[in-house]
């Protein structure tokens, strides 16, 4: 035989073999994955249910979070007011009680529930407060209420009187009341004037009432 011949043959055995081979380990695969196949759809299946679940129980959580958050900030509001309440009540008890005091005559007169706020415009302030007498004292209390402000300026004391931190330019407020009186009004305070107290004084034009003098640190509750 040639030699060349039995190089080709020898090529088309190997070949052969070659090819039964590969189709062998093709059928294998395939016949692996199909018995896998059915596992995998399985899992994906147990998988994409947990996944679901999961998802469920965030929504829930987020809805309760957002509830519980709801809920507090109802609860705090509620209790705000209910404070709010209270110390109104424990002012207008404090103020009752002032004027149905058994003080005599001559110190009959009382300055009460003060309060300064800052304004709406730079260094203004608006100021309230009430007058009254006892009960017991039965007359119509007459007069005036003066206002000054006492602090510093260029390092040296000083104080303004209510005609000059009034917008109104007014000099002193009329007072006419049997039992009380509310106070309210505005001041202007002057550039590198630094206000420290506030004073109130109360002088009624008759002589069975007292004048009442009270002084009040300068600070504004905002």
């Amino acid at each position: 035989m040639p030699f060349w011949l039995k190089i080709l043959l020898m090529i088309s055995v190997v070949c052969g073999v070659a090819w039964v081979a590969y189709q062998q380990g093709s059928a294998g695969e395939t016949s692996g994955f199909a018995v896998l196949q059915p596992d995998a759809k399985s899992k994906i299946a147990v998988l994409e249910k947990e996944r679901d679940q999961l998802r469920r129980e965030l929504t829930m959580v987020k809805q309760a979070a957002e509830i519980d958050r709801e809920s507090i900030l109802t609860i705090r509001d509620q209790i705000k007011v209910f404070q709010d309440e209270r110390l109104k009540m424990e002012e207008e008890l404090a103020f009752l009680r002032g004027i149905v005091s058994t003080t005599s005559k001559k110190t009959a007169l009382k300055v009460q529930n003060f309060r300064l706020e800052p304004g709406l415009e730079t260094r203004q302030f608006h100021y309230k407060f009430s007058v009254s007498q006892v009960i017991n004292s039965g007359i119509v209390a007459k007069g005036k209420i003066e206002l000054s402000v006492e602090g510093l300026q260029g390092g040296r004391t000083k104080r303004l009187s209510l005609n000059q931190v009034s917008p109104d330019d007014v000099e002193s407020i009329k007072m006419r009341f049997r039992f009380f009186q509310n106070v309210e009004g505005k001041l202007l305070i002057p550039e590198g004037f630094e206000p420290a107290t506030i004073n109130i004084e109360v002088k009624p034009s008759g002589k069975k009432l007292a004048p009442v003098k009270e002084t009040f640190n300068w600070s504004p509750i905002s």
